[in-house]
């Protein structure tokens, strides 16, 4: 019984170790990511204040701006489909493991859970007595 009980426990506790690694895991690319994209952007920045100090006319000065801004945008656009399918995978995993343990409650719950008694027949209600007949007298 206490083997049972044992085995019940780690069982149960299972898919929280899980969801704890799947978020860990998540975190970590996310970190990376987000290090990536300002690492990326700061140069970015750096190489465009150059290419605007060397500039000598307003064409120059317009061209480099539209340069930058674009660059910016796309890893903008590029960063966020990333994250996205990053949490879309992490969601479906969680998912995964989320039904996967309602699956072994399932299981334990039957063994735990005594089956509910039948209940009693009900007596049927008898009909109301005949009034006795009057006497005449």
């Amino acid at each position: 019984m206490f083997d049972k009980f044992v085995e019940q426990a780690q069982s149960a506790s299972k898919p929280f170790g899980e969801f704890m690694s799947i978020n860990a895991d998540t975190m970590e690319k996310l970190a990376e990511k987000q290090t990536s994209l300002f690492t990326s952007m700061m140069n970015d920045s750096i190489e465009y204040a150059k290419d605007l100090a060397s500039q000598k006319d307003l064409a120059g000065v317009y061209e480099t701006q539209k340069t930058y801004a674009e660059g910016i945008q796309e890893k903008m656009v590029s960063t966020a489909k990333e994250t996205y399918a990053l949490m879309t995978d992490t969601s479906e995993k969680m998912s995964e493991v989320f039904n996967g343990a309602f699956s072994e409650i399932k299981k334990f719950e039957a063994v735990a859970t005594p089956p509910a008694p039948k209940p009693k027949a009900k007596a049927k209600a008898k009909a109301p007595a005949k009034a006795a007949p009057k006497a005449d007298a």
